[in-house]
């Protein structure tokens, strides 16, 4: 029997400087590929909670729009209007009605009185007008407040029901009448996105 001085000698030899480079290589692409997922992936769940918070805001807009106009009534002086319009090709509606109340801002104007509104979009904005006392002998309590409701408006269009005939129209042209119910449309176009529709169905009361 040998002993253990008598087994062969194995020689133990490292990793060549061109396998760890290489090691090195591969180890700085799968790093790079997986932190390149990551920013992708991060940024698109940032940019879809952007959306859904914006569109949240802009649902919460319509909804206080719908209420204002829902509440809306018809005067020989100031009568219910819907204008059918373009900017650039695209829908620009301008809408226009006497209210009682003012659920989109904090005026300094009293609950009781009428205000006539408009609702318009100029250029990419959409973009409501409030004048109040209407109904004063002179000028010099009028007044006219101006707000921004959305930016990045590609689009505003408008249609009102006829219930009378039952039909949809672009714009409405009478004033001896107002129309059943009112259909929003706002189009958004967000930088590098596809555009977007938000809509919001009004009934009103009276025909």
């Amino acid at each position: 029997m040998s002993s253990p001085d008598a087994l062969p000698f194995k020689s133990q030899t490292g990793f060549t400087l061109v396998e760890i480079l290489v090691a090195v290589a591969l180890l700085g692409t799968i790093a790079a590929m997986v932190f390149g997922s990551l920013v992708t992936t991060t940024q698109a769940v940032d940019a879809g909670r952007e959306h859904v918070s914006r569109e949240q805001t802009v649902r919460k807009i319509l909804r206080l729009m719908a209420e204002e106009i829902s509440l809306s009534k018809p005067g020989l002086a100031y009568p219910w209007v819907g204008m059918n319009g373009t900017q650039e090709g695209q829908p620009a509606d301008t809408l226009a009605f006497l209210a009682m109340s003012q659920p989109l801002s904090a005026s300094t104007m009293k609950e009781s009185e009428t205000i006539r509104v408009v609702y318009t979009r100029e250029r990419d904005r959409l973009i409501r007008f409030v004048r109040g006392n209407l109904y004063t002998l002179t000028d010099t309590d009028e007044t006219l407040d101006q707000m921004e409701l959305a930016d990045r408006v590609q689009a505003f269009n408008v249609r009102y029901y006829d219930a009378q005939n039952r039909i949809w129209l672009d714009e409405w042209p009478t004033t001896s009448k107002m129309p059943k119910a009112v259909l929003i449309e706002v189009t958004f176009q967000d930088p590098d996105a596809a555009p977007w529709t938000v809509r919001e169905w009004i009934t009103i009361g009276t025909s």
